[in-house]
């Protein structure tokens, strides 16, 4: 592609040679063998000099934006080595049920670089860049959106509101809920979206354990909220799964960091946790 642009804007190969700093020969060699894989003539003599074809004409503008993107790619490999990662901290405010599966896929694809999982605190001072699981965006992070998911409440299968179809304003009003503790990330979106209806719940203990509370929702010891898809429901559970009628409550999970949309690690985070979640 450089060696026709040239011959295409010099219209001489001598010329051309010179500045492409090759011999003669081997510039009238590539141009010749550019033109066996086009299968058409690009350039034809005139004395000492040659002109490009109508073929030439038609094919030039194409070569240029080759090369223009030849050279933003370049561009930005550069940029990404210039940058390189060695280790990344990856902070998860919800969905810690992923940990097993984002580990191992982590470790196949990125060999080379240092993973830190941390769930319950971040030390205020962090040299590693640091990817937040959260269910709530970050002011001044870029916020990857990787799920959307309702939100029901858990309740055991022998409980007498376990019969209801949906459950009313009410019968979560009266009911004694286990909950996560006021730090949690679920649970602040959680009293956002009651504290907009004017809604007051009452409250029997509290866990800041998210993994304690999905066991104790899971064997039936419990009436709690229940993101369904990253808490992996299943039929098989001692708990079901039920709306609250005029109060649809979702919650959406993000991917926040310091990188762009577009980083390599970002992208593939994003893409094995909407693999692990959605299937």
């Amino acid at each position: 592609m450089q060696y026709f642009k040239k011959v295409f804007e010099t219209q001489n190969i001598t010329q051309s040679a010179k500045e492409l700093f090759i011999s003669q020969p081997a510039l009238s060699r590539a141009i010749k063998h550019l033109e066996n894989e086009l299968g058409v003539p690009l350039f034809y003599h005139k004395g000492r000099n040659i002109e490009p074809t109508i073929y030439a004409e038609e094919f030039y503008p194409y070569a240029v934006k080759t090369l223009e993107t030849l050279e933003e790619g370049i561009k930005t490999v550069s940029s990404v080595n210039e940058k390189i990662v060695t280790s990344v901290i990856l902070y998860l405010e919800v969905a810690s049920v992923s940990i097993p599966n984002l580990v191992r896929i982590f470790l196949e694809k990125h060999p080379d670089i240092q993973l830190s999982i941390m769930q319950h605190h971040l030390p205020e001072e962090v040299t590693d860049p640091v990817l937040y699981i959260t269910s709530e965006t970050k002011p001044g992070l870029t916020n990857v959106p990787i799920i959307e998911e309702p939100v029901f409440v858990a309740v055991p299968k022998n409980h007498p509101l376990a019969k209801k179809e949906k459950l009313e304003l009410e019968d979560i009003q009266r009911t004694p809920l286990l909950m996560l503790s006021k730090n949690n990330a679920f649970r602040h979106t959680l009293d956002v979206a009651l504290e907009a209806k004017n809604i007051e719940l009452s409250i029997s203990s509290t866990t800041d354990d998210p993994a304690t509370l999905r066991s104790i929702i899971k064997q039936g010891l419990a009436i709690s909220f229940f993101p369904k898809i990253s808490w992996s429901y299943d039929e098989k559970d001692a708990f079901v799964l039920k709306e609250i009628a005029d109060l649809p409550l979702t919650r959406t999970i993000y991917l926040s960091s310091t990188f762009t949309k577009d980083h390599p690690l970002v992208k593939m985070i994003a893409k094995t946790m909407k693999e692990f979640y959605l299937g």
